[in-house]
């Protein structure tokens, strides 16, 4: 844009950048062309290989039940890999199509007894109150 002969404050406004940030960028281009203007970052080297990635998602596919805490705990004692945020833990758990929240085939907090309890206690009321249910007076 500035090479184009657009004032600085323009492309300053339109862009959301200062000034001087605009010079900076139009005098890298002039003196070393498209290569002056190429960022450098290359990103950080990742904790895992793509191999150890694998390996990761082949044994999260092959739990049968598991906890975030042991996905935790498998990472650090396998690879020496101890993540600062827990989005890096998720993102393997995405990779292997697994929510970080796994079902189970029975609620380990459920309480039998109080369940059949709760269902004689619903089946009393419902038995008692049968003859206004049908006719439409109870809902």
């Amino acid at each position: 844009m500035a090479i184009e002969g657009k004032f600085y404050h323009e492309i300053s406004k339109f862009l959301g950048v200062s000034k001087f940030f605009i010079g900076y960028w139009k005098k890298q281009f002039k003196t070393k062309g498209v290569a002056g203007i190429k960022l450098a970052n290359k990103g950080s080297k990742g904790y895992l290989t793509s191999l150890q990635k694998t390996e990761i998602i082949e044994w999260l596919k092959n739990k049968e039940y598991w906890d975030f805490d042991e996905l935790v705990t498998y990472l650090e004692r396998e690879f020496g890999v101890s993540y600062k945020s827990k989005q890096s833990y998720y993102e393997l758990l995405s990779l292997a199509k697994i929510t970080w929240k796994k079902t189970q085939k029975i609620n380990p907090k459920s309480d039998t007894e109080r369940v059949k309890k709760k269902r004689e206690e619903i089946n009393n009321i419902l038995t008692k109150n049968k003859a206004g249910i049908e006719s439409g007076e109870i809902i």
